[in-house]
């Protein structure tokens, strides 16, 4: 383990949050450091641990600690480390491999796969669990097979276990609002479903202001809006989307430390849910100090929106089935 420490200022400002410690596993990849850049400034946040197998981490933690915030930051390097870092956090963050030049996608899954097995196994063994926010990809997959292995290994608890899907809500405000010519702080899309073009759902019948668009621009809006990461993809040469991911991941740790704090909010996550015909689904999900609550329902939904979700449904059981044989075959 090393640790760096900047010095800090004293601010008069009484801060009535408690103190919490954040970890990020695979913290010195790519989107690992977009996340923990973005988590550096958050205030309730007083110590941001990373950790990762490469050996350029002490380099990312270094780098960090120059930035003069009011938190330890430290770093771990190695498997065998994964429990030391773990050790003490109230939220663990995930990431893994993403879609770049030279790995395919055999590769990536079989590499994120390995990674989410091994993570599972580690966490499960820390009492009380805390709060696992999983950005690793492919989430539909990985969080149900995450799930299994927390179950079978350790202290479980599902409303404790989220796949971070926070960038489709943001993707379809961003989207509505420039097709709209409004402020995207004005606006909301709900989006249900799962985290993939064939099962995320932007519900346009129920956003805010209401949709003007004919059915004809529906389709094209949502067909446009499943493409996003495969467009963001190709304009970036092969490789994935990070950095609104990572915007995501941000506004997720602050949701769920604002709920540690007894300050009840939503938060859009991948969670075991047997609402909706399936055992995982994606929603607004209400998230207090104890976890995952209630998943907001929408009534009212268009037929196409009604055949989307059938379709989602069926593509939801048979990811969540992949992740549980992938287990089996290991």
């Amino acid at each position: 383990m090393f640790q760096a420490k900047k010095c800090l200022h004293v601010f008069s400002r009484k801060v009535i949050s408690r103190n919490y410690q954040v970890t990020i596993v695979g913290g010195a990849s790519e989107i690992g450091q977009s996340i923990a850049l973005l988590l550096r400034n958050q205030r309730p946040i007083t110590s941001l641990v990373i950790h990762d197998n490469v050996t350029h981490t002490p380099g990312i933690v270094l780098d960090l600690s120059h930035i003069p915030t009011n938190s330890a930051i430290k770093g771990y390097v190695g498997s065998d480390s994964l429990d030391s870092a773990l050790q003490h956090s109230d939220v663990v963050i995930t990431t893994g491999a993403i879609q770049s030049p030279g790995l395919s996608e055999e590769a990536r899954l079989h590499f994120n796969v390995e990674f989410i097995k091994s993570f599972a196994t580690r966490v499960s063994k820390v009492s009380p669990i805390p709060f696992i926010g999983i950005a690793t990809e492919p989430i539909n997959i990985l969080v149900p097979m995450a799930t299994e292995v927390i179950r079978n290994h350790g202290d479980y608890d599902p409303k404790k276990i989220f796949g971070i899907t926070s960038v489709d809500l943001f993707t379809a405000q961003a989207m509505y609002a420039s097709i709209n010519n409004i402020n995207p702080e004005d606006c909301n899309v709900p989006v249900i479903g799962g985290h993939s073009n064939e099962t995320v759902i932007p519900l346009l019948s129920q956003s805010k202001p209401a949709c003007n668009l004919n059915q004809k621009s529906i389709e094209e809006f949502t067909a446009k809006f499943r493409s996003q990461e495969d467009l963001v993809t190709n304009y970036k040469k092969g490789w994935s989307p990070t950095l609104s991911i990572a915007y995501g991941v941000s506004i997720f740790v602050q949701g769920i430390l604002n709920a540690l704090d007894g300050r009840s909010n939503q938060i859009h996550a991948y969670i075991e849910n047997n609402d909706f015909g399936t055992s995982y689904f994606a929603g607004m999900v209400f998230v207090d100090e104890n976890g995952a609550g209630e998943m907001e329902r929408y009534s009212n939904l268009s037929d196409f929106e009604c055949h989307l979700l059938e379709r989602t449904i069926e593509q939801l059981r048979k990811d969540v089935s992949k992740g549980k044989k992938m287990l089996e075959l290991a």
